[in-house]
């Protein structure tokens, strides 16, 4: 019985011992702890990709600077567009259009909507640091066709330039980020996933196939900015929102970036020149 006593003194003795010396966050009780544990007695294990805040702030700040804002005077047409539930993100402050779009070359060459600069004068851009300073626009290149317009900028300095994703490779449930000027906010950042990849709708009358539909939320001012992923590529242009009452209810539609990427290879790279 002393003997049996004694071994059992000395496996607690033991197990004390190695207690001590354990790591406090693996010491601690509770389910996280023991995540961590496994973790930790497994060395060289792949751990799940990371979708905290920290990756998406990483993100944001590789196309963030990238994002220029767009503004103008609205001209009067006379005609008013009809209006559905789905309508283009661009904004209206006292008479101003507002917008967004994507600087996608060191030059001062910035994509955005065609709907952003169309019925426009006196464009003027602004770029992320150089706040109060507006640069007037010329316009490079339209496809009304597409939604889709490139315009230029004459900054005394090279731009930081977005980089460019492929939107195929894009997946329903996959996060994004949707970077734009709603309500005049310039570079506002807002986070969602992918709703869906191939989503025909009718704006303003005409049908616009194929857009991506994500719940990022997208606001008037949004248009032309950027839908990038979270290795802060840009996957889509922004566009339009299905807003009945004009404000974000959890749908808004961006073009692909594949779509306008002949275009900005055109624009870049013109006739003759490689």
């Amino acid at each position: 019985m002393l003997v049996v006593l004694a071994l059992l003194a000395t496996a607690q003795i033991v197990l004390l011992a190695v207690y001590a010396f354990l790591p406090w966050d693996v010491r601690r009780p509770g389910p996280r702890s023991a995540v961590r544990a496994s973790v930790v007695s497994m060395p060289g294990a792949i751990q799940p990709a990371s979708c905290s805040t920290e990756d998406l702030g990483v993100a944001v700040s590789r196309v963030r600077a990238s994002v220029a804002y767009i503004t103008g005077h609205r001209q009067t047409t006379g005609i008013s567009p009809s209006r559905g539930p789905i309508s283009f993100s661009e904004a209206s402050l006292t008479g101003d259009k507002m917008g967004s779009g994507i600087i996608f070359d060191p030059k001062g060459f910035i994509l955005t909507n065609y709907h952003v600069i169309s019925d426009t004068s006196e464009l003027r851009a602004s770029v992320f640091g150089d706040r109060g300073m507006l640069y007037p626009c010329e316009v490079v290149y339209s496809e009304p066709s597409l939604d889709l317009a490139v315009i230029r900028i004459q900054a005394p300095y090279d731009l930081p330039a977005a980089s460019l994703g492929n939107s195929d490779m894009l997946e329903t449930g996959e996060e994004v980020l949707a970077i734009g000027s709603p309500f005049n906010l310039e570079q506002s950042v807002t986070h969602g996933i992918v709703s869906d990849t191939k989503r025909t709708v009718t704006i303003d009358g005409r049908n616009y196939e194929d857009l991506l539909q994500t719940d990022a939320a997208i606001n008037s001012g949004n248009s032309g900015g950027a839908l990038i992923n979270t290795s802060g590529e840009v996957v889509g242009i922004n566009v339009a929102i299905y807003a009945p009452s004009r404000v974000y209810c959890g749908v808004g539609f961006a073009i692909p970036i594949n779509r306008a990427k002949l275009l900005l290879m055109k624009i870049k790279y013109p006739e003759g020149k490689s």
